[in-house]
């Protein structure tokens, strides 16, 4: 695995999705497990998504402006998270 390169890839794809594909986040996820010790098995999954993306490029998110809904944060936590 040494001269493949699954962190830069990994990199790349993370960059993908924070500006804008959202859709590979749990992807994402299970990939980044495996950056400090990577197996053909998640180079392979990579790939993967690699395929899906080229398959769904011209797929896109839209986003409407609506004058009658209000826009609000919502936050939750779990107190039991840190302890």
């Amino acid at each position: 695995m040494e001269t493949i390169p699954y962190a830069s890839i990994v990199g790349s794809l993370l960059y993908a999705q924070t500006c804008t594909r959202p859709d590979i986040s749990f992807a994402m996820g299970m990939l980044g497990r495996y950056q400090s010790n990577p197996g053909m098995e998640h180079w392979k999954a990579a790939k993967k998504v690699l395929r899906y993306l080229q398959g769904t490029k011209d797929y896109m998110l839209t986003y409407k402006r609506s004058d009658h809904l209000e826009c609000k944060a919502v936050y939750y936590s779990c107190i039991h998270y840190g302890s």
